[in-house]
């Protein structure tokens, strides 16, 4: 990703960015409090309602959106602490503005290069544009049975190439071990 990144971006604009989900509408007073909570308390001026950066050489990173984070787990329980209980789910994420190197251009490819080298792809996810909403319409996997019992070590080997699991040798014998020898059954 490096090289790709390497020589066409010239600097780098952050933001971070806070998600929140409620109930219902805030009053005034409630919104008060959520944004006295979440500015910072050594740069207040920088609090805006609405992201600052904007354009095509935006990238947005954050929490995946299947679940909710550790995160937002403790900002929804302070919340409610100091009267916030309409609020249910509060992210973070952090916005990057890209500013191009003389005579480069920022592509789709530089920014996804980019991206790969700010976010952690077990946890977060690169966001298409602003989030509007934590519901993701995405419908399960079926769950499905890989047959270790008859396949041995090729059905991990398989499981682990296309689900991207990157076991090594101690997990290919543990899990072939665990199910085929201590459990007796495929796992799903």
């Amino acid at each position: 990703a490096k090289p790709a990144v390497n020589g066409a971006i010239a600097s780098v604009v952050t933001e971070q960015c806070f998600n929140v989900e409620v109930t219902s509408a805030l009053t005034a007073e409630e919104m008060n409090t959520l944004q006295w909570l979440l500015r910072e308390t050594f740069e207040p001026d920088l609090f805006t309602d609405a992201t600052q950066l904007t354009g095509d050489s935006v990238v947005e990173v954050g929490p995946r959106l299947a679940f909710q984070s550790a995160w937002s787990t403790n900002a929804v329980s302070i919340c409610q602490n100091t009267g916030l209980g309409k609020v249910t789910r509060l992210e973070r994420s952090r916005r990057y503005s890209l500013v191009a190197a003389a005579g480069k251009t920022i592509d789709e490819k530089a920014k996804l290069a980019f991206a790969s080298l700010v976010h952690d792809r077990m946890t977060e996810c690169v966001y298409d544009s602003p989030l509007a909403t934590f519901v993701t319409n995405t419908v399960p996997e079926e769950v499905y049975t890989v047959p270790v019992l008859a396949e041995g070590r090729a059905a991990l080997e398989k499981v682990d190439k296309e689900m991207g699991l990157a076991f090594d040798e101690e997990d290919f014998d543990y899990y072939l071990t665990l199910f085929r020898d201590d459990i007796g059954r495929d796992p799903t």
